[in-house]
């Protein structure tokens, strides 16, 4: 991450990842509040750390987010490792030897706390044998070995370098908070607001680290000296970027929860195996609870419901 590309990556990762996930459980609590609203009883909401992909009407069936971050992670982690390695003279050894960074060590490890929680969301979806809640668990290993990484990350650097990985640090212990608050409280989305905003500010402070360290001009305007102001301006710059992530989020709902609104206000949407579909394409043997299995209605309707399923991201 010693340079503005391995700054961008991560904060890309991360920010690409916080804009789904308030994507996703816009559309989830819209439908929640639809059922609260229209039948007077509501499905309960339970937080989730990954989310199918609503644009393909088989992705609840495989954990695509999960291998996304997986290859992201992976991603990550071979550039670390490709440009860690160095060929230095060894005043000592009076000749070249080869090296690896240690903060490239620390990158990788990182990077791998994050693909590790992504498999155990697989083996969640996957129904394996393990303990209710693995992957909210994993997913604030994950935040915790990134928090306490960053925190020994840090030593002998300047004083600008020191106070943005500080408050690089503050965002990611907001994560962990917020994913331990969502680990105790399934049903409060407020916590996955939470963690999802964390997560963008993450993403959007990666960025501006990146540009206040490595900016790509030798110009020695650029260059941020450690005075008294300049430590001012980047925590107000820090402040700013927590107010435009929570603003970003907020406005990435309004606008799914108004294009829903526009969409499916003069339908009635029901639940059928699993999914919100309009009453009129439930099958009435489904109705009824009549236990005769009518298997040309039956595939009509499969039609119907993959065709209405893949015109929600139309």
């Amino acid at each position: 991450m010693g340079s503005l590309l391995g700054h961008i990556v991560p904060g890309t990762f991360f920010a690409l990842f916080a804009l789904w996930w308030g994507f996703s459980i816009a559309i989830k609590y819209y439908y929640l509040h639809q059922r609260k609203t229209n039948w007077k009883k509501s499905k309960i909401y339970y937080s989730k750390t990954t989310f199918p992909c609503l644009c393909f009407y088989s992705s609840e069936k495989i954990p695509l987010e999960s291998y996304v971050k997986v290859a992201c992670a992976t991603i990550g982690m071979l550039g670390e490792l490709i440009t860690g390695f160095t060929h230095l003279y060894d005043e000592k050894l009076k000749r070249k030897v080869w090296g690896f960074g240690e903060n490239n060590t620390q990158h990788i490890t990182m990077f791998l706390g994050f693909a590790l929680a992504s498999v155990f969301e697989i083996f969640a979806h996957c129904k394996y044998s393990m303990p209710n809640g693995i992957e909210f668990l994993a997913n604030i290993l994950a935040f915790g070995i990134e928090a306490f990484l960053f925190h020994f990350h840090l030593h002998g650097r300047n004083e600008v370098d020191v106070h943005v990985h500080v408050l690089l640090l503050y965002a990611i212990i907001f994560c962990l908070i917020a994913a331990i608050w969502e680990y105790n409280r399934p049903n409060q989305i407020l916590a996955t607001y939470a963690r999802i905003i964390g997560t963008l500010l993450q993403g959007f402070w990666f960025y501006a680290v990146g540009f206040i360290l490595y900016f790509p001009s030798s110009d020695p305007y650029w260059i941020w000296s450690p005075s008294h102001g300049n430590i001012l301006l980047l925590t107000v710059m820090f402040v700013c970027a927590a107010i435009i992530a929570c603003f970003v989020i907020f406005l990435e709902s309004t606008i799914v929860w108004y294009i829903l609104q526009r969409r499916y206000s003069y339908h009635t949407v029901e639940v059928y195996d699993g999914h919100f579909i309009p009453n009129s394409m439930i099958p009435s043997s489904d109705n009824k609870d009549n236990d005769d299995d009518d298997d040309e209605r039956r595939f009509e309707f499969e039609q119907q419901k993959k065709q209405f399923y893949n015109e929600t991201c139309a």
